[in-house]
């Protein structure tokens, strides 16, 4: 049935060519992207991307641009090139830097001790909401450190980042990411019955911190409901502030 509905949308975004319109359908294809196990299924959806996709599409692809399998790398990137295409020259100034790889990868510019509690709230994503299994939230803190740079000088590992940082409070931090959500959960409400409109600035804003959410949770390929795994790893970015 998900495959009937996916070259649907495929064939029709094909027909229709590019439109403002597609974002759904994209979104939809774009999580198939990260889905797909044969070249030929990511080949196809890539095709579909190339000649219809907007600019929301950018960020996943570039994910894919740095990925180990050198024919996904190159198609995602040959995508990105067709999309780049349909912006205006002016356009294409003004989005220089959205088209860089470099401008999507996450550094993180708090504290070492704020990055342990990043990494110990997307673990208990995985450990049925326990936020506190060790072991896990030194693998899931590894593999953070592959997509994110962080400095964690003099230490060689998150384990040993993690063991030697006796000022680590999680409790603050934690209590941060859950106000996150519940002001994230009024703004919906409010934006839902009308009494506020987002100005260009916060939809503009609010654009870019999903987005940079869509590469990194690309770039972690982990097995998970993405809309789920989305939002975690927007509020839980929340810590991810200067101190």
């Amino acid at each position: 049935m998900a495959s009937l509905k996916k070259h649907a949308i495929m064939l029709k975004l094909l027909f229709r060519g590019y439109s403002e319109a597609n974002s759904k359908d994209e979104l939809y294809l774009l999580n198939e992207l990260r889905k797909s196990e044969s070249i030929d299924d990511f080949n196809n959806i890539c095709l579909v991307l190339g000649k219809s996709g907007g600019l929301f599409c950018v960020p996943t692809l570039m994910a894919f641009g740095k990925d180990t399998n050198k024919d996904k790398a190159a198609t995602a990137i040959n995508t990105i090139t067709q999309i780049k295409k349909r912006v205006s020259d002016v356009a294409s100034l003004e989005l220089q830097d959205f088209f860089s790889q470099s401008f999507w990868e996450i550094r993180w510019v708090a504290s070492n001790e704020r990055f342990i509690s990043y990494a110990a709230c997307i673990a208990g994503f995985f450990g049925n909401g326990s936020l506190f299994i060790e072991k896990l939230i030194d693998d899931i803190g590894e593999k953070l450190m592959r997509e994110i740079y962080v400095d964690i000088f003099p230490h060689e590992s998150f384990r040993e980042l993690r063991l030697c940082t006796s000022g680590w409070e999680a409790k603050e931090d934690f209590i941060q990411v859950l106000s996150e959500v519940q002001t994230d959960s009024l703004m919906q409400s409010v934006m839902l019955d009308g009494t506020i409109v987002k100005g260009p600035e916060a939809l503009y804003k609010e654009n870019m911190v999903n987005m940079r959410c869509d590469f990194l949770l690309t770039r972690l390929k982990f097995n998970v409901d993405y809309s789920s795994f989305h939002y975690l790893l927007k509020v839980a970015g929340r810590l991810n502030e200067p101190d």
